[in-house]
Order: structure tokens, then sequence, then C-alpha cells
């Protein structure tokens, strides 16, 4: 019975620690954007698992909130849509935190072959949110972020 309270106390903190589905704590906030910008609330993806699944499957997201992708290090990344359901800005960020691509309202992939958006240069950091975020809020290319875990 101890040994069964032991492992389901160690599975509920892997579960905290790891973020299971609870991790919207973190927040991305935009310098110098022409209008003013909440920080956005992101979930994180940082093992191969979580970027790879990215927001796939999901019915949507909500406004104010994001994925955050941090890669290891910088390298030239492209993103696809492929069963993502539905259309988003996808911002790509180099390790200084400086904005260097923006694809703006990337419509959802609803064929076998899906089409990417590259980063046009390399990049350490992706930030996903709802479709229209950029426009809305004149985010633009060179712009400064800061991410606050």
């Amino acid at each position: 019975m101890n040994s069964a309270r032991s492992m389901a106390a160690a599975l509920v903190a892997g579960i905290i620690v790891c973020g299971g589905g609870l991790g919207w704590a973190d927040t991305v906030v935009f310098s110098e954007s022409e209008a003013r910008t909440d920080p956005v609330t992101v979930e994180v993806a940082s093992t191969p698992a979580q970027r790879n699944r990215g927001l796939m499957f999901r019915p949507s997201l909500k406004e104010g909130q994001g994925m955050w992708f941090i890669f290891p290090y910088e390298k030239e990344l492209a993103f696809w849509m492929k069963n993502v359901r539905f259309p988003i800005d996808i911002i790509f960020i180099d390790s200084k935190f400086h904005i260097r691509t923006i694809h703006k309202s990337v419509p959802p992939c609803r064929t076998e072959t899906c089409a990417t958006y590259p980063s046009r240069g390399k990049v350490q950091y992706v930030l996903e949110v709802q479709s229209g975020f950029c426009e809305k809020n004149g985010i633009r290319e060179n712009q400064k972020v800061e991410y606050k875990p």
C-alpha cells in the first residue's frame, strides 16, 4: 500500500514538474511594439517530442496564449501545419531574442503534402500565436522579445 502511494505521488510530481497540460505559466513580452501588447502566456515545447507535436490535434488556441518552442542551439528551421486545425502566426526568434521572420495567418494543411514556412536564417526559438496577433499588435521583424519562465 505504501509503495502504491509513493508511485502515485511520484506520478503527480512528474506531471506538475513536466507541465503535463498544466504549464501555461511562462510568458513572452514584446518590446517596442506599435500597440500596447499584453504578455503572451505560453506552453513550452522544449523536448523533441513536444516540438514535433506542437499544436497538432488541438481544437483552438485562446487569445493571449501561444506555444514557445525552445531549440538547443541556433539553426535554420521550417515549420508546417500538418494536423493543426486553425490558422496561426509563426514568429521565428534568434538566440538574442530578436524576431527574424514572421509568417502571418498561416492556414492549416488539409492535404497529405503540406507547405513549409522557413525561418530565413538561424533561430533558436519559435512562438506560435493566434492568427492575426502580429497584425493586431504591431509585431514586426527585428523587434526584441523577452521570455519569462
